[in-house]
């Protein structure tokens, strides 16, 4: 048995939070249900020793793919994972599939076992494993989800060589800053001595002097600044209202809702053309898009979905989702292929998503060139304008 901590509304509507305990996440959030509280936000509390390996996103398409092949060969599930186990190339995978095949060989399914791996494997691969052995086409479930997390590990390393360039400029930009502040500005200090010289140029000659003098200060300052920034941001609130702005910084938050829209479209119409109920779908799918805030509103959701609503109605009102994608939902409600029009809307998304990254870092790149300009351009003139001045002076 897990613990989790839930935060949820009562049947008055009233916000409630505390503790629980449950064999899952999903057994949980019934369990709560039946005492009357709907959870919107529910987590699992790390155990004091629980070291469980959580496996990266290529070893679950590789741990995928090939249960799905030789399932689909006619391999029976034991022997796969035996394979797997004997095939495995680090100690530590080795190590969760030695535990799938004992908890396997007594007689239990794979996806009991996945859990029984306790954080190893996400929830969404369990669901989907469950209900692929419900259906008969556990082999199909397996390559489905193949298919999902190699196009997650594309798009999060899209988003993070995205990054590299502009990651690359700050630091420089800062290296660049400290240089002139520690090593050129320091030569001008007894050119400007007993003369008076701009504002702008005081203040750089001040900070040059500080960060020669007293550079100490400043390195337990920013040790300081970045476990305290570091501490701020795991308090729930404050993530909460940082996923918040984000969506909206301009430019950015439009580009960060079309990649948040993908995760949603590609989960939802992984889950729901499994089988999976639309409820169940859409919380595991809400948790999968990486922002509390949107995460966050689909408490409201779910609830107008448990209480009748289309799928399209609940969720419109959902700032982080695009309005495109709802449209394109009601029109599968209307029709009643909301099967094909999520998958088609989930692939379609995929390409946004790609593009939206590509747009990303070709507005990233000027802006950090910009800054790295200003601030170097700054330096720079705060010291020409008193030896301008001084050069005028003497030429008159």
């Amino acid at each position: 048995m897990a613990e989790f901590k839930y935060s949820g509304k009562d049947l008055h509507n009233k916000i409630v939070k505390g503790k629980i305990e449950g064999k899952s996440m999903y057994d949980v959030f019934y369990a709560l249900k039946e005492r009357g509280i709907y959870s919107y936000q529910l987590d699992e509390i790390a155990q004091q020793g629980d070291r469980s390996l959580k496996l990266k996103l290529p070893e679950l398409v590789d741990f995928c793919r090939q249960v799905g092949t030789m399932l689909s060969a006619g391999i029976p599930i034991t022997r796969a994972v035996l394979i797997l186990m004997e095939r495995a190339d680090s100690n530590t995978v080795k190590s969760v599939y030695e535990k799938l095949y004992d908890v396997i060989t007594v007689g239990n399914t794979l996806s009991s076992a996945m859990e029984e791996c306790k954080n190893t494997f996400p929830p969404l691969m369990i669901n989907m494993f469950k209900a692929g052995e419900v259906s008969g086409h556990l082999d199909r479930s397996a390559i489905k989800m193949a298919d999902y997390y190699e196009k997650e590990n594309k798009l999060n390393s899209k988003i993070k060589g995205a990054m590299v360039y502009p990651i690359i400029l700050g630091i420089l930009t800062v290296a660049v800053t400290i240089l002139l502040f520690t090593f050129v500005i320091p030569n001008f200090v007894s050119l400007f001595k007993d003369k008076e010289v701009p504002a702008i140029t005081a203040v750089i000659l001040g900070i040059s002097s500080a960060l020669t003098n007293y550079w100490y200060v400043f390195v337990v300052v920013v040790v300081a600044l970045v476990f305290g920034i570091g501490y701020i941001l795991r308090i729930p609130d404050v993530a909460l209202k940082i996923d918040e702005i984000k969506l909206k910084v301009p430019k950015i938050g439009n580009l960060l809702k079309i990649v948040y829209t993908a995760r949603f479209a590609r989960t939802l119409s992984s889950l729901y053309s499994s089988g999976i109920n639309m409820i169940d779908a859409v919380v595991i799918s809400a948790k999968i898009i990486g922002n509390r805030f949107v995460e966050k509103q689909f408490g409201e959701a779910i609830q107008k979905i448990r209480d009748g609503n289309l799928l399209s109605i609940s969720i419109e009102g959902v700032l982080g989702i695009d309005k495109k994608l709802i449209s394109s939902i009601y029109i599968g409600e209307e029709t009643g292929k909301l099967d094909d029009i999520l998958l088609s809307m989930a692939d379609n998304y995929d390409f946004e998503a790609d593009a939206a990254t590509s747009q990303l870092i070709t507005f990233i790149e000027p802006v950090m060139i910009v800054v790295m300009a200003l601030i170097v351009g700054t330096v720079m003139m705060g010291v020409m304008m008193p030896i301008m001045t001084m050069y005028k002076s003497a030429g008159g």
